[in-house]
């Protein structure tokens, strides 16, 4: 749907910002962050800069809405859509920067396990999903629809370009049967929760060690796809 007035303005401001390697303006439109200075380079190139901010002008920004008084932003520029996480504070609506100064690191064991564990949930590979989980029952339901092949290169992509970052204790992140926080128990237990951000929202990847690698476990998965059998055997 159509994004409100201020979003819009706020993530036009954002895009002005990086283009411009405006450090100040950047931040004055996002949530505070250690590395923010990592997006505004010195001298930004400027070869389609000046295209890319007439562009600005015009810029289509789509929103939905997140839990957390947040919105999924997607704002078509320069021929690709861009996916932000907008937050509504008190100032404003305010950018989330984590996943993009994340999206410009290599992955580690971690996001690369929850990286691959979704390509193989988008392709329905099902001997990989069962080599990535940390408990492998039920995992069968997750691979039962499988795309036609000329499908897999545009699923893979949305898999590598998937935004990834670690929630600290207390964040929230969704799950089939409502919200849970990142507590203490997760600590105890050496969970990991990562989330990856998509055109469809953002998907919690619960991550724990076994036998020295990283493993994806995969209940909320399996009960999202069991509750979505049921509804569709459903009369």
């Amino acid at each position: 749907m159509p994004a409100p007035a201020a979003v819009v303005a706020t993530v036009r401001t954002f895009f002005r910002a990086l283009l411009t390697g405006d450090r100040e303006l950047l931040a004055s439109v996002s949530l505070p962050h250690p590395e923010l200075a990592t997006l505004t380079p010195t001298q930004p190139p400027h070869a389609s800069v000046a295209t890319m901010l007439g562009e600005l002008q015009r810029l289509d920004v789509r929103a939905d809405e997140l839990p957390g008084d947040r919105h999924l932003v997607q704002a078509g520029l320069g021929g690709m859509v861009h996916l932000l996480v907008v937050h509504e504070s008190k100032a404003g609506p305010r950018v989330d920067l984590r996943y993009l100064i994340e999206s410009q690191k290599p992955d580690d064991a971690r996001r690369t396990t929850a990286r691959a564990f979704y390509r193989a949930m988008l392709l329905g590979d099902a001997p990989t999903l069962q080599r990535l989980a940390f408990d492998a029952r039920g995992v069968e339901l997750l691979a039962e629809t499988p795309p036609p092949a000329g499908e897999h290169g545009q699923l893979a992509h949305v898999a590598a370009a998937m935004g990834l970052v670690e929630l600290s204790a207390g964040e929230a992140f969704a799950v089939p049967n409502g919200v849970q926080f990142v507590g203490p128990r997760h600590a105890e237990m050496g969970i990991v929760v990562l989330s990856g951000l998509t055109p469809n929202g953002e998907i919690p990847f619960l991550l724990r060690q076994r036998d020295g690698e990283w493993k994806v476990i995969p209940f909320h998965f399996v009960q999202a796809a069991a509750l979505a059998r049921t509804s569709s055997l459903a009369p």
